[in-house]
């Protein structure tokens, strides 16, 4: 009762300048305990003041194996906060070092503005002059509720998308208009990582009353690519136990994050990514 009269109160003064007021019903435990609803930048000088008391680490788990074409099955529970991307990924491996080298990069990520749903995107061009095509796709539910299953498929004639085995989207070669799938000619790792942004026109802000947050893989399945444009399997990975001829973690930072080899494990079965955070 003591909350709804404050909130009263506070319509009642704010009335003399505005002309609407709205209520939010979840407390800060309930966000905590929530994090798939969309959070906007913070105004609140204590959120502000709060999180910068913290440092926060990723997690970044990639193949030793790079691959040209193929088709990348993953079953996983992917994570979301404000603030953060949890993603899947192919990468040339190169593609950071620029002075003209290209970039070649094919991803699915959950970004922290879209919890209902994830962002496909083409990278290509170079590190000083990327080309990007990024689409969002919405679904029924948080995607970060439940595990699904992502697919891509690379070939020379097209890169598409897949959720729960439904093609979500194709960018064919032949009606590319930016050349993208004709410039994805560099073998590419595949690679899974949890970090945060300072860009928060693209993912929110981060908020350290959000954080820890998980992302769990069940298991991947690699197959590949035949010249008559089928797939052949060429392994599935369980993660009975961390392979680490087949795996590396990564230990570099990313954006406003550290990644931390020990935010990769293995537990029952399931590898999680974990972005986690500690006092300064």
């Amino acid at each position: 009762m003591k909350r709804i009269k404050l909130f009263s109160l506070l319509c009642l003064g704010l009335m003399l300048g505005s002309t609407s007021c709205s209520k939010d019903d979840d407390d800060d435990n309930d966000n905590q305990n929530n994090n798939n609803e969309v959070v906007n930048n913070p105004t609140d000088e204590e959120d502000k003041k709060e999180t910068a008391k913290y440092n926060f680490f990723g997690a970044e788990l990639y193949s030793n194996e790079t691959f040209t074409y193929g088709k990348f099955e993953v079953k996983m529970k992917m994570a979301y906060a404000s603030g953060c991307i949890s993603s899947m990924f192919l990468y040339y491996n190169d593609s950071y070092k620029g002075n003209g080298e290209v970039w070649n990069e094919i991803d699915i990520e959950v970004i922290g503005k879209e919890p209902n749903g994830f962002q496909s995107n083409l990278i290509t061009g170079k590190l000083e002059s990327k080309v990007t095509s990024e689409m969002i796709h919405k679904i029924a539910s948080p995607v970060a509720d439940n595990f699904h299953i992502y697919t891509i498929e690379w070939t020379p004639d097209y890169v598409a998308w897949y959720l729960d085995d439904k093609e979500i989207r194709r960018s064919d070669a032949s009606s590319d208009t930016k050349k993208q799938v004709a410039k994805l000619v560099k073998p590419q790792s595949l690679r899974f990582n949890i970090w945060s942004s300072e860009n928060t026109e693209w993912v929110g802000s981060l908020y350290q009353k959000y954080i820890p947050i998980t992302q769990e893989i069940d298991y991947i399945k690699v197959y590949d690519y035949n010249e008559d444009g089928t797939f052949t399997e060429k392994w599935t990975d369980d993660f009975d136990s961390f392979d680490s001829k087949r795996w590396s973690k990564g230990n570099w930072n990313m954006g406003i994050v550290r990644e931390r080899q020990d935010n990769v494990v293995v537990e029952d079965g399931i590898l999680k990514l974990k972005l986690t955070k500690e006092l300064k």
